[in-house]
């Protein structure tokens, strides 16, 4: 089984459950609130964990303000040897989530924003080829961390989000793994985001063609398309949501675990997709990421 080595970002995650998200102009009230460990790399990580994966999470919290963030991660027992403690308020966001379960997000930075090509050398030095790297745009210094990973010859997976046109200067064909939804991934080829799924992945794999592409889709499910293989297609599970604020980072997670111990891609794409509709079902962000069991559970309820 490869290690699997998240340097990612890790948010204090403020949720406020709304009647409807706030309009120009308008002041109201929200019907609850509360406060989470987050950061697409800390779900990531949790993701990773849960679905069996050896995890690793490098990157840069606050010291006076971080204590949910390294609580979280140590209760699931993910190796912490590669965070560092800076003077910088950690980051965080304010999350609205609508009765329909549908979330949008402001995102502060912070300590994400100040990991120095130091730390990264100091902690690549600690894993080899075949390791997986997984990396989010929440934090500084992707393009080194990109080259730097493909040097060592680790497996990169770059999860484009938040997409910003400024990514599509990074070295995007050095990863091994680009995962993207339907708006991200057009916008990296220049395509409308109604295209078709089909010719969307098709035109991400002639501009990578030595990437493996995964295209999420939401409720209509997602792409694998190896490179030089046919795309793979699994559904995604119905299920009633109450909070999607995880259901990206928890599919990812489960897929690179997966994938990190040799699970043949049909069955790892299933068991993300079926880790990301759990997800949905309940509030938060790392506390709704199910466990492996859970995940199995579902799917043999199934039949």
């Amino acid at each position: 089984m490869s290690k699997i080595l998240n340097f990612g970002s890790l948010n204090i995650d403020y949720v406020y459950s709304m009647d409807h998200f706030v309009l120009p102009g308008e002041t109201t009230s929200s019907l609850d609130r509360n406060v989470f460990a987050g950061g697409k790399g800390l779900n990531q990580s949790i993701a990773c964990k849960r679905a069996g994966g050896v995890v690793y999470h490098a990157g840069c919290v606050g010291k006076n303000d971080s204590k949910v963030l390294i609580d979280t991660l140590k209760s699931d027992d993910i190796n912490l040897d590669y965070i560092k403690y800076i003077d910088s308020p950690s980051g965080h966001t304010i999350i609205q989530v609508n009765k329909e379960g549908q979330n949008c997000i402001i995102l502060f930075g912070g300590s994400n924003q100040a990991i120095t090509k130091e730390h990264i050398d100091a902690t690549l030095a600690n894993f080899e080829k075949g390791d997986f790297l997984i990396l989010q745009n929440e934090i500084n210094n992707i393009e080194y961390l990109i080259n730097e990973g493909f040097k060592k010859g680790l497996k990169i997976c770059f999860n484009v989000s938040p997409f910003v046109p400024s990514l599509l200067n990074l070295p995007l064909e050095k990863c091994s793994y680009l995962i993207v939804n339907e708006i991200e991934g057009s916008s990296i080829v220049g395509m409308d985001p109604d295209s078709k799924p089909e010719d969307l992945i098709s035109a991400l794999s002639s501009k990578f063609p030595n990437t493996n592409i995964v295209l999420t889709l939401g409720v209509q499910g997602s792409y694998f398309k190896k490179a030089g293989d046919d795309p793979i297609f699994v559904k995604a599970f119905k299920v009633k949501a109450v909070d999607t604020t995880a259901a990206g980072d928890t599919y990812l997670g489960y897929l690179m675990a997966m994938l990190s111990k040799d699970v043949e891609p049909q069955k790892a794409l299933e068991l993300a997709a079926a880790a990301s509709a759990l997800a949905v079902t309940k509030k938060g962000a790392c506390t709704s990421i199910p466990y492996l069991n859970e995940v199995e559970d579902f799917l043999k309820n199934l039949n």
